[in-house]
């Protein structure tokens, strides 16, 4: 999509390998951890409306988390808070059986304090490292101060305004024509029926399911002024700093073929800030059970690129240098538009 105008939308394969359904541009998948920007923006909301400040101590809102006064919403928005993240459990099956069932707003709560094993893996603002935990918790904030369920607010603050007709917190009772099923690989290769997750576990981080389209047209109102304020989405989009002042690092490659370069971190309020055959990048990856995602914009072309995939590519080492690939694919077509 350019400046709000589509310009290339196709589906390929299959959004269901029994029913030989094939992927349209319609189809809907769950998009996982994109779905954090709108997390951020609602805080950001919160924020223009003086009923939070991104300064403010988690503790004012969820005193039960632990060190709850030692972290501040900016860490937890930046992933900068040291808070632990529930989804690295040592025990994969662990974290699929949780996945299994229903969380209210309190068995969230619960499930983040008891499932974050350390809950914090590094002194607040001293580093940078990746929290499904953090934004959950976000999401419970946004409850807190609202008094409304984080997917209500989401859909009357963000979706309507946006014009996503299709885009919604996701449940996995709910009828949804075009709902692609979500694939994994067995360790033998054989694609599987990836294993059930309520969408409630999740939460604020990676709840969301939308089509390629809403995605687009979810950038061209963010960043098209159509959501929050210039002073907000400046805030989204500048990277977060450490208490000393500096960018975080990210840390060396665990590749030990890899160069131990370190290299900065960009990350803003839920968003990646990068830079693509020198253009500027900004935008984020998604990942849950069954499905992959990647929504990017390159704001001084005012073009986006959404990619859905209704695969995981769990135990297929070859999938992620082909997903890669995609992307870059991808934003090189929306160079050229």
């Amino acid at each position: 999509m350019k400046a709000g105008r589509s310009l290339y939308a196709k589906g390929f394969g299959l959004a269901n390998l029994e029913t030989m359904t094939p992927v349209t541009p319609t189809s809907v998948f769950k998009i996982g951890s994109i779905t954090k920007q709108f997390t951020a923006a609602t805080l950001v909301l919160l924020q223009e409306d003086g009923r939070l400040s991104f300064d403010d101590r988690l503790a004012q809102y969820l005193p039960e988390f632990p060190r709850a006064g030692d972290v501040t919403l900016r860490q937890m928005l930046t992933h900068t808070s040291g808070i632990g993240n529930y989804t690295d459990r040592k025990e994969r099956r662990d974290f699929f059986q949780s996945a299994r069932i229903d969380y209210d707003s309190a068995a969230l709560l619960k499930a983040m304090i008891d499932q974050s094993d350390p809950a914090f893996v590094f002194e607040p603002g001293t580093r940078w490292g990746y929290s499904n935990t953090a934004f959950v918790l976000l999401g419970l904030v946004i409850e807190k101060v609202t008094g409304e369920p984080y997917g209500a607010v989401f859909r009357r603050r963000l979706f309507e305004p946006a014009m996503m007709k299709t885009s919604a917190v996701d449940d996995a009772a709910q009828v949804v024509v075009g709902r692609a099923s979500g694939y994994s690989h067995s360790p033998s290769g054989a694609v599987e029926n990836a294993s059930f997750i309520a969408m409630s576990y999740p939460g604020a981080a990676g709840s969301i399911r939308s089509t390629a389209d809403d995605l687009c047209l979810w950038h061209s109102a963010l960043f098209g002024g159509k959501i929050v304020k210039p002073a907000g989405l400046s805030e989204m989009i500048t990277p977060a700093r450490l208490n000393n002042g500096t960018l975080p690092m990210r840390p060396p490659s665990p590749d030990k073929t890899a160069k131990p370069e370190l290299e900065p971190i960009r990350y803003g309020f839920g968003l990646q800030i990068e830079a693509f055959e020198g253009r500027r990048m900004i935008g984020h990856n998604g990942g849950i059970n069954g499905f992959v995602s990647a929504l990017h914009t390159f704001p001084d072309q005012r073009t986006t690129v959404a990619i859905l995939v209704n695969g995981d590519g769990a135990d297929r080492p070859d999938f992620g240098p082909r997903f890669k690939a995609l992307q870059d694919a991808g934003a090189r077509f929306a160079l050229m538009a």
